[in-house]
């Protein structure tokens, strides 16, 4: 999780929709940052987003790619999170949202790093990889909570305001071709759609620190709601970009009809 030393950066200049200054990019309105979060959140103003809706690593020694996870500990793993979460709840507007991934391994732990006020989340899964273990995981907790100061900067249009969905794992796992494979470990754009529909602000402001393959910029844009996103791999940030495009130009193509 340490900050790559890619120097490469975009040159400003605007072609069909996409805006690039810098090391970041803007398509139709979704804000891309190629970098490391804990640089690039300090540079974001104070109470300026109405959620923050993100997947971290989970500090269990995931290979991404051939590159283990540098953290591997709950005690090293805080170390290295907690600085960028304290950024990004000092971004987060009072009375926002947060939801944050992370693995059942880590449960004991929730509450000393995120407060006595959160709410587990149960993102389960209608497909498991089943190992040769006695238990299998059958879903992923999502650490909620809502930013106090404020009443809940929540939708109301709510359809489902309960704490558990099944996502449909199964279609990422048998369709190949989908362009979120192209990442080791896509969240199911379901789940996520279920998420920020129904306990982000209506037409609101949305940070993921860790976009991977961008699957909340997409719900954000298929639920209404505006984005930021920041990727420090540079792979996993053109795909981001690619896909954030593609979605933007099916948008556009079913508003024309």
């Amino acid at each position: 999780q340490t900050c790559p030393n890619d120097k490469d950066r975009y040159r400003t200049g605007n072609n069909g929709g996409m805006i690039t200054v810098d090391n970041s990019v803007t398509i139709n309105g979704c804000r891309l940052y190629h970098g490391c979060s804990s640089e690039i959140l300090k540079t974001l103003p104070s109470e300026s987003v109405d959620a923050v809706v993100t997947d971290p690593p989970f500090g269990i020694g995931f290979d991404y790619d051939g590159k283990k996870e540098e953290h591997n500990n709950p005690s090293g793993y805080w170390a290295w999170l907690e600085p960028i979460y304290q950024e990004w709840m000092r971004i987060l507007k009072p009375g926002g949202f947060m939801a944050v991934w992370n693995a059942q391994a880590n449960f004991r732990y929730f509450w000393d790093w995120f407060g006595d006020d959160i709410h587990i989340y149960i993102g389960a899964k209608n497909f498991v990889q089943i190992r040769k273990v006695p238990i299998n995981y059958g879903y992923e907790p999502v650490i909620m909570k809502y930013k106090i100061g404020a009443p809940p900067k929540s939708t109301i249009n709510a359809e489902r305001s309960i704490d558990y969905y099944v996502a449909n794992t199964a279609a990422m796992v048998s369709d190949t071709k989908r362009i979120e494979r192209n990442h080791p470990c896509p969240r199911a754009i379901d789940l996520t759609i279920e998420i920020v529909k129904n306990f982000t602000l209506d037409g609101g402001l949305i940070l993921d620190p860790f976009m991977g393959s961008a699957t909340t910029g997409i719900a954000c844009i298929k639920t209404g709601r505006s984005f930021i996103g920041i990727e420090k791999d540079k792979r996993y940030y053109e795909l981001s970009c690619k896909r954030i495009g593609l979605e933007k130009s099916k948008q556009t193509l079913l508003e024309g009809w």
